[in-house]
């Protein structure tokens, strides 16, 4: 690729990172196994992204590379468009570093309620951004529905449940959970069903958020061979700060049969043409419980390609965006990610995340996560100092870490061509 730029090493690595305090990037993704959301697929794709936005995708015959911009031979891997979570629940205080993660997990959108102020009155910083400089969700505003178990689902299953199935057992805050969440169960399954045929051939659009259900339905374990960044003390926190009350065998049984009824919802409904998206409502990590979601999705009855395209294409729609991102298409934000493996087999690959590309700009998660943990408040913002000084921090971080680096370069992502 004569007139292109080429890195090698340690100092492709510092280049990744220190990208981040340039703003809108140019890259191009070559070699790649290119998943573009519309349906479309090239085997040795080229992803071409000028100034943050998308100009190219498709085959390398039809996708020049402008000059002077840096290539990534990522032959071997899969590109797809960034994760989107229509619904993600609001943190008080805000937390800046559930945002990184969720970030460096492949969320690249976000859709957070909006909460002005703190609990003793102080202002929140946002949890997102569009810059490209900073590794976090661009921010969505969600969009406004009923609250669970009332929704889309709620809606049909208002219609169907006998009105003497009777209430909670008590009025404790635990009894009306616990019926809220298990009162699918008690459904006229074909009319729910019908229903859900009905909505889908409309063509309406629904975020199951069935990981909500499973987490209630049945003990949360750890997926093997997750994205090493779960491995982190904060992560295993963070699920264990979500643990929900004791069920009895009784209620486990219930809230079991219950999500069965919303599984078959979610199938019926999506098979009759209905747009499934991804929500999750901090079931649980950031980033993680997307990933959990699309794989709750599969089991639900959809494929591996199709809970892809729920966290993509069909999210970006539900939240109006589709104009935007979802897709990998020329005009679109350079919102992607790197995997290590094709999603389409198993959706659980989506949790090989190598590099997540934000308006172009690259980011590693393995070699930036230490550096963002330590003190996630330090952006990078325009001020020429700060540009400065955030550089000199992240290029000594990751001079300290080169043997590292090295090594997350040869076994967890694409090599830049020497």
């Amino acid at each position: 690729m004569t007139g292109t730029k080429r890195y090698t090493g340690a100092s492709a690595a510092l280049l990744l990172g220190l990208a981040a305090c340039g703003g809108p990037a140019s890259i191009v993704v070559d070699n790649a196994n290119i998943i573009d959301g519309t349906g479309d697929a090239w085997p040795t794709g080229r992803l071409v992204v000028v100034d943050g936005l998308i100009t190219c995708v498709g085959a390398q015959a039809d996708c020049a590379v402008p000059a002077g911009v840096e290539a990534l031979d990522a032959d071997g891997f899969w590109v797809v468009p960034g994760l989107i979570d229509v619904k993600e629940a609001a943190e008080v205080p805000s937390n800046e570093q559930a945002a990184y993660l969720a970030f460096l997990l492949g969320v690249t959108t976000a859709a957070v309620p909006e909460i002005p102020e703190g609990p003793d009155g102080e202002r929140l910083p946002p949890t997102g951004s569009d810059d490209a400089r900073i590794p976090a969700p661009r921010p969505a505003a969600p969009v406004e529905e009923p609250p669970y178990p009332f929704g889309l689902f709620g809606q049909a299953l208002a219609a169907t449940v006998p009105l003497d199935a009777g209430g909670p057992p008590g009025r404790e805050p635990r009894d009306l959970q616990l019926y809220a969440r298990s009162r699918p169960a008690l459904a006229d399954r074909e009319a729910l069903l019908d229903s859900a045929r009905a909505m889908g051939a409309r063509g309406a659009a629904f975020a199951p958020r069935l990981l909500e259900q499973e987490r209630w339905a049945a003990p949360y374990r750890l997926p093997h061979g997750m994205n090493r960044l779960v491995e982190y003390a904060m992560v295993a926190e963070r699920i264990q700060d979500r643990l929900l009350p004791d069920r009895t065998p009784a209620e486990a049984e219930r809230l079991g049969a219950a999500l069965e009824v919303h599984r078959e919802f979610v199938r019926e409904f999506h098979a009759a043409g209905g747009s499934v998206s991804t929500a999750t409502n901090g079931a649980l990590a950031p980033g993680l419980a997307l990933h959990e979601e699309m794989d709750a999705l599969v089991t639900a009855g959809l494929t591996a390609e199709d809970a892809l395209y729920a966290a993509t294409r069909e999210a970006a729609r539900y939240l109006g965006l589709e104009d935007s991102r979802g897709t990998l298409e020329p005009g679109k934000l350079g919102d992607f990610l790197i995997l290590e493996s094709d999603p389409r087999l198993d959706i659980s690959l989506t949790q090989t995340v190598s590099r997540v590309g934000k308006g172009g700009v690259l980011y590693d998660p393995p070699t930036l996560f230490d550096a963002l943990l330590d003190n996630p408040g330090n952006r990078v913002s325009d001020n020429p100092v700060r540009l400065l000084i955030g550089g000199a921090a992240l290029l000594l971080t990751l001079l300290l870490f080169a043997r590292g680096v090295r090594r997350h370069r040869r076994s967890l992502g694409p090599r830049v061509v020497p």
